[in-house]
């Protein structure tokens, strides 16, 4: 708004005349007029939305955008004219949040927009009771949170309050990348390469060897991973996790009884090649995760160590995951002793050696050999075929 005085040029002397068509702000055909205080005041463009006022030299030259209108000086509904007349304290700052069209006199309580899209406005402090007091400046007797503070939430609590990031966490830390995805800070262990993911980044307490990466940190591999695929193991329990890896193509692994890393592998039955590919990619036999405990599918299984025990698998004390014998094989512990004759009264299907102890019954004929209930014969052939053997 321009003041301007009575004492601005009003007119103008041409040929010894009053050239009547220049305003009070010294425009020739200007629209500016003088309210009742004695101040000058000009025609201007009112924004509904933004409250934003534009000054203009003459109204009628004035074009108006959307949600805009052409105010006169004298409109009843123009808060300046007559404005100095009485004081009407407030914010006059058209740019701030809180801007008061009404308002005639600056009282400090000029706001700024926090990055959840709220009004923040000065306020007074009382550091004895905690109470806050939403006065102007001058009024206030305690500790004035003013603009310049009001984005520093060590001074003002509110700032950024009211809204949630977008993993919906209040004040949380999360971003959304270019590819639409809500990424979270997390923890990162460069030992271990373990990732732990965290609400609020400014909370987060890193340990030894560990580093709080921000979701759009340079280094963050999953910033904007959804927009490109790069494959690999994205089990973070594997021995061979890959954090950069944005789609997982069966490659994760698992570690031996030597601490050696072993992952799955393609294999060729009949050129017995390996090849650490990507599972999509094996055309053969892919010896997984779920069989590279098994040595008979993967020999490579606690190849890089000693594991000593019984290597013949017909032992009763046989281990499986031993690669060198220590002689301690033995048979006896799981032999099971009985009659292991089939037609013995007393067989026993699960014994596993005779201990002599098989019985047979007696028939009522014996010379029934081929046990038809009758000596007949083929009894007799079957006696004249041994007659004459030797028996031990």
């Amino acid at each position: 708004m321009k003041h301007l005085t009575l004492i601005a040029t009003v007119l103008l002397f041409i040929s010894g005349g009053v050239h009547a068509q220049v305003d009070c702000a010294g425009i020739d055909g200007g629209s500016a007029l003088i309210d009742d205080c004695g101040d000058c005041q000009q025609a201007y463009i009112y924004n509904f939305i933004t409250h934003s006022v534009t000054f203009v030299d003459v109204a009628e030259d004035a074009v108006a955008g959307p949600n805009e209108a052409v105010i006169l000086p004298d409109h009843p509904g123009n808060p300046y004219w007559n404005g100095s007349c009485t004081s009407v304290p407030g914010c006059t700052d058209v740019t701030a949040c809180n801007f008061n069209y009404l308002a005639s006199e600056d009282d400090g309580t000029c706001g700024m927009t926090d990055d959840c899209g709220d009004c923040q406005v000065p306020y007074c402090y009382n550091p004895v009771t905690h109470e806050v007091d939403y006065i102007g400046q001058n009024d206030c007797n305690n500790i004035w949170v003013g603009t310049a503070m009001l984005s520093d939430q060590a001074m003002n609590p509110y700032w950024n309050e009211s809204c949630t990031d977008c993993a919906g966490v209040v004040n949380g830390s999360a971003l959304v990348d270019d590819c639409g995805d809500c990424h979270q800070a997390y923890i990162y262990n460069f030992i271990t390469h373990s990732v732990t993911f965290v609400d609020v980044a400014d909370e987060a307490v890193a340990g030894p060897n560990e580093s709080v990466i921000l979701p759009d940190n340079p280094g963050n591999p999953y910033w904007n991973q959804a927009c490109s695929s790069v494959p690999g193991c994205t089990d973070v329990t594997a021995c061979n996790f890959n954090y950069l890896a944005s789609e997982d193509d069966g490659t994760c692994g698992v570690s031996d009884d030597c601490g050696e890393c072993q992952i799955p592998y393609c294999y060729n039955p009949v050129t017995h090649d390996v090849a650490y590919t990507s599972q999509s990619e094996c055309e053969t036999i892919w010896v997984e995760g779920s069989m590279l405990g098994d040595p008979a599918m993967n020999p490579y299984w606690n190849s890089s160590c000693e594991l000593l025990g019984c290597t013949y698998s017909n032992a009763c004390n046989f281990v499986a995951i031993a690669n060198t014998d220590d002689g301690s094989c033995e048979w006896n512990s799981c032999e099971l002793f009985g009659c292991t004759y089939v037609d013995a009264l007393n067989f026993n299907p699960n014994a596993t050696m005779d201990n002599g102890t098989c019985t047979f019954g007696t028939s009522s004929c014996p010379a029934d050999f081929d046990q038809d209930g009758a000596v007949a014969t083929n009894d007799l052939l079957i006696f004249l075929s041994s007659f004459g053997e030797d028996c031990f």
